[in-house]
């Protein structure tokens, strides 16, 4: 991305160097050199004060100095590094209405993720409440793989009830080539997408993503995982009133025997 260029005594290329342009890779500091002067030429970062990338931190991370890999809390795999399928240091809590997706249940055996719109304004509290905005994304949907469509039965424009151990939400179903399918130790797993925004407050309301998730939290940051875990989905609406924890209750069941 980029190079010296010797006749022009200076860095170029296709990116632009963040780091002294006309410092030569050859360059080695003298003894006394301090500050920038004292980063060698084949040392170019600028993120510490040495000079150099580092691929650890000394202090700061609760799980440790070195980076790791580690499935989420809730996923279908298992971890094909090590033994260690999920973050020891994950902050669960105890809470009776937050149970887990069994990890790699056939209850729950696709991917879910959430994203935010283009058309929604930092959030869905404030977007949900402007004419422009709710005309824009005028209603909640789910988006799956046309190959997902087939195997579960899902009509494009249709609706689709999803569900984790938690809740389950309803959705007009969007099918798009763009939610595709994964492939990881041979098994091909679908990945369902839900924008996050919705809920039953607003100029346009709907089944809000959050009641699927989980409370679980990354050990540094605090932020719980709505980016990846596990669902099912189903055609049809939601069951009503009482009927939905119950259904959702029986699901669970089954996923834990």
């Amino acid at each position: 991305l980029v190079w010296w260029d010797g006749d022009q005594k200076k860095w170029t290329g296709t990116d632009t160097p963040d780091f002294d342009v006309e410092k030569a890779p050859d360059y080695v500091p003298p003894d006394d050199a301090r500050g920038p002067a004292a980063i060698r030429g084949d040392h170019p970062f600028i993120m510490q004060a040495d000079g150099l990338g580092w691929i650890f931190v000394p202090q700061g991370l609760v799980d440790g100095p070195l980076p790791a890999h580690y499935e989420p809390h809730e996923s279908p795999f298992a971890n094909p590094l090590y033994g260690q399928r999920a973050n020891p240091a994950r902050q669960q809590n105890e809470l009776a209405e937050d149970p887990d997706d069994p990890p790699g249940s056939e209850e729950y055996p696709f991917v879910l993720t959430t994203y935010r719109l283009t058309e929604h304004h930092t959030a869905g509290g404030m977007s949900r409440f402007l004419p422009y905005l709710a005309e824009l994304q005028p209603q909640m949907f789910v988006e799956v793989h046309p190959k997902l469509a087939r195997e579960r039965g899902l009509e494009h424009g249709g609706w689709a009830t999803i569900s984790t151990a938690r809740s389950a939400i309803e959705a007009r179903v969007m099918v798009t080539d763009r939610m595709r399918p994964v492939r990881i130790a041979g098994v091909e797993r679908h990945q369902v997408g839900l924008p996050y925004h919705w809920g039953t407050r607003g100029l346009t309301t709907g089944g809000a993503a959050n009641d699927l998730t989980h409370m679980t939290l990354d050990p540094n940051v605090h932020i719980q995982e709505v980016k990846a875990l596990s669902c099912d989905i189903a055609p049809g609406r939601r069951p009503k009133g009482s009927a939905l924890p119950e259904s959702v209750a029986r699901k669970r069941a089954e996923a834990e025997r």
